[in-house]
């Protein structure tokens, strides 16, 4: 489009093969993202497709700086252990909390090595040893039961996060001798509590986020795909390419012009021809009984 507008002295009067050289071609775009202040074009329809390209390649670059940026916030949040069989495989320390029945659960069914297994009392030795990690004598994760993970999450959820899957076991509950006629009562106050949003309620004020919905969350994102194809701006690619076209088809109109003129002119030729022979038959008729007439 700009072959004929070039004003760069020994490129102006070349001829067209020496104008639309690779280099020459790739130079325009380059030149107007890094010296915006020169002007490169000149007819009105290059800048248009300049514009068209500038404002495509500014959304590409923001949706790939967004997509980069969600990268990276996932990495983040993603486990360095995600598995327990990447815990056994690694080696990785772990810890239980003192006295609990997590020890059995580690050792006997999910095959720890007890020369790996840590017990800790306190909270506060969670953290430490969660922070030294195994190569500095510390632990990888911890295992325990969910109210005292929640309760840890509560003080230290920026830096931790509970994954993993969970495994049932009997949980907390009342005991009463036998035959105590307030088993029922409590049993039904119980089910009345866990079965109504007052247990959310309660949840939010003692342990705070819900952490399963915040895993689940994280197992969506880790589901679906973070990398950007051609087929994400297919929709984009579309637009442009057809304004570009549009805007090539009227910059370069004496190029499909000249077809038009010669169909044009061969239609009009045609179109003659054919009714000078439609109009000569009538013509021969008419001058024909003028003739007879006056004969007689």
């Amino acid at each position: 489009m700009e072959r004929n507008a070039n004003k760069d002295k020994g490129i102006e009067d070349s001829s067209d093969r020496r104008q639309l050289t690779g280099p020459s071609i790739l130079w325009l775009p380059l030149a107007q993202a890094v010296l915006p202040e020169r002007e490169s074009v000149a007819k009105k329809c290059s800048r248009f497709v300049l514009l068209v390209w500038l404002g495509l390649a500014f959304v590409l670059m923001q949706s790939y700086t967004a997509n980069l940026s969600s990268i990276l916030t996932l990495d983040q949040l993603k486990p360095s252990h995600p598995t327990i069989d990447s815990l056994i495989r690694d080696k990785e320390n772990v810890g239980y909390r003192h006295g609990s029945f997590i020890r059995d659960l580690l050792r006997d069914h999910l095959h720890f090595d007890e020369s790996r297994l840590k017990n800790y009392s306190k909270m506060e030795d969670y953290r430490n040893a969660l922070s030294k990690g195994t190569p500095k004598g510390g632990i990888a994760a911890m295992f325990d039961e969910l109210p005292y993970i929640k309760v840890f999450l509560k003080k230290h959820g920026s830096k931790y996060m509970m994954t993993g899957p969970t495994y049932r076991n009997h949980g907390f509950g009342f005991a009463f001798p036998l035959g105590s006629n307030l088993t029922s009562h409590f049993s039904r106050a119980i089910l009345n509590v866990t079965e109504s949003p007052t247990m959310n309620m309660i949840e939010e004020k003692y342990f705070g986020v819900n952490y399963d919905d915040l895993q689940d969350q994280y197992d969506q994102l880790s589901s679906e795909t973070a990398s950007l194809t051609a087929q994400s701006f297919a929709g984009l690619f579309i637009i442009a390419g057809s304004l570009i076209l549009l805007a090539l088809l009227v910059s370069e109109s004496h190029i499909w012009k000249r077809p038009v003129m010669l169909v044009k002119t061969l239609s009009q030729k045609y179109l003659f021809s054919a009714s000078s022979r439609k109009v000569n038959p009538s013509d021969d008729g008419s001058t024909n009984e003028r003739d007879a007439g006056a004969t007689t």
